[in-house]
């Protein structure tokens, strides 16, 4: 396995970076919002890889945060949801964003993507929401549950899992808002309190 790869950004293209490494020239597909910030053509840049083999390919993705490396493979041990299409998520949203996004059942970001479907973005945000970790989710800030933009965000992300609109209002009323709890983790409660 090639955990990173340390050298000199040779070129750019849409898709990937070429680092030249003691000689040997690494192809490395990476989300576009890491090309953009992965460095200038001769710079000295340090990507970390994830090496992924199949029978007729061995391809190498890459990200500039040991974070972004691990969202991916997270998302990519989601039925339906391959390489490319995990490269095609971090396009769209930033890794903070996609955290986010799964953590509080924002299906309709995550399809978003380039062949990302609805029903493959709520099959990541059934599988991986649960085990977000509240550290990962540095932009999901706390909201009183009065307010009615969250109140609707929650139900949103409910009827997203399959509860109607009714069952998603009632859970929001019955379950208590403590102050300081994020919006995350109040989907948590409201789900806790529909099992």
């Amino acid at each position: 396995m090639i955990a990173f790869i340390n050298g000199r950004l040779d070129s750019i293209d849409e898709e990937y970076v070429y680092i030249d490494c003691n000689g040997v020239g690494y192809a490395i597909c990476m989300p576009a919002s890491d090309i953009a910030e992965v460095g200038e053509i001769g710079d000295s840049v340090k990507v970390y890889t994830h090496m992924h083999v199949t029978e007729n390919d061995m391809s190498l993705f890459g990200f500039n945060s040991l974070k972004g490396k691990e969202l991916f493979e997270m998302l990519i041990t989601v039925s339906g949801i391959g390489p490319k299409a995990g490269i095609a998520i971090l396009s769209e949203l930033t890794v903070d964003e996609t955290y986010k996004a799964l953590a509080t059942g924002d299906f309709a970001s995550i399809s978003r993507a380039k062949g990302v479907g609805k029903k493959t973005a709520e099959r990541a945000i059934l599988e991986l929401g649960s085990k977000i970790d509240n550290e990962l989710l540095v932009d999901v800030q706390s909201v009183a549950v009065n307010d009615i933009s969250y109140k609707n965000e929650i139900v949103m992300a409910l009827q997203s899992l399959g509860y109607s609109k009714s069952e998603a209002n009632t859970a929001i009323q019955k379950v208590e808002y403590k102050d300081g709890m994020t919006e995350e983790e109040f989907l948590k409660e409201c789900l806790k309190y529909m099992i």
